[in-house]
């Protein structure tokens, strides 16, 4: 009888931080790496992995990253993308450029874990919700957890007002003890790919007709962008207006023309719109989130409810 191959899901890699192979608006979280090696990890260019590596007392700091390109140089070098010294710092604790020794994992979520174990052990998990088959709506937070707060109570609010009608939701949540859950965890919605993350890759290719993604940003207003038509897009800034009057925040829509390209929630390969031609990106300030944020979701939920047909 032959004995099986064991499937590798990560190697140790020589990580060379870089500023210059990788010219981006989201270096910081992008990687290269060798084009064999990430092969046989069952990852390619354009999915996600983590990078691990062990401090001098043996604390394992890690970071999600993009393989935004791959190379065929030296087969255990991969190329690690910052703007400046802090983003190595904020991902890795990592205190100078030098190369440093660390691991290329494929497993981007940690499997079988409760909310609150993943909180207590500064993990990364993802949910999904749904009956394996409707085409009604998706709500979806890529970055829940601490990582962009409440979004994914958001998408869960959204499920729930609508549980009579056809919605699946598809949650990812990020912890990490003491701070720092965006920096080690968030990935931008153009590059996620459901390679990556396998409970969204049971419904991509559903082609929902509504999509809602929940997201937060550092700007002090409100953003409505994505797919859906304008006319929409209108419904939800009112409503979501009448939810934040008198608070002093400004609520636009992307085709109001003040909305920053990187934010508007138009590009096709934004997760919210490879999941539904009708996507809606809604970005929200701190204090959107914080003061409003469940009552922004119902708002919301009111708007799309009676379009969902199933």
């Amino acid at each position: 009888m032959l004995k099986s191959d064991t499937i590798k899901t990560s190697y140790t890699a020589r990580l060379i931080p870089n500023i210059s192979k990788i010219n981006n608006n989201h270096r910081r979280e992008h990687c290269l790496a060798n084009r064999r090696e990430i092969n046989m990890i069952g990852r390619n260019q354009g999915q996600q992995v983590r990078i691990e590596r062990t401090t001098a007392n043996g604390t394992r700091m890690l970071a999600l990253y993009t393989v935004i390109d791959v190379h065929d140089q030296d087969r255990d070098a991969v190329f690690v993308g910052y703007t400046n010294s802090e983003d190595l710092w904020d991902r890795l604790e990592l205190s100078s450029t030098e190369p440093f020794t660390g691991k290329v994992n494929a497993q981007v979520a940690a499997a079988n874990l409760s909310d609150a174990d993943a909180e207590a052990n500064s993990e990364f998990i993802e949910h999904l919700t749904d009956d394996g088959h409707h085409c009604g709506l998706v709500v979806i937070a890529p970055h829940g957890g601490d990582i962009e707060k409440p979004t994914d109570e958001q998408a869960e609010v959204v499920g729930k007002q609508l549980s009579s009608k056809y919605v699946s939701k598809w949650t990812c949540k990020g912890f990490k003890q003491g701070g720092g859950a965006y920096d080690r965890w968030h990935i931008t919605s153009t590059d996620i790919s459901e390679e990556s993350f396998p409970k969204l890759k049971k419904i991509i290719g559903r082609h929902f007709e509504y999509s809602i993604a929940f997201h937060g940003w550092d700007h002090d207003s409100i953003f409505i962008g994505g797919s859906i038509p304008s006319d929409l897009k209108q419904q939800i800034k009112t409503a979501i207006g009448n939810v934040v009057s008198g608070s002093g925040i400004v609520v636009a829509k992307d085709d109001d023309g003040s909305c920053p390209d990187d934010f508007n929630g138009t590009d096709p390969k934004n997760i919210v719109n490879r999941l539904s031609a009708k996507g809606v990106q809604i970005e929200q300030s701190r204090e959107a989130r914080a003061r409003y944020g469940i009552k922004i979701a119902k708002a919301v939920a009111d708007v799309i409810g009676p379009m969902i047909k199933g």
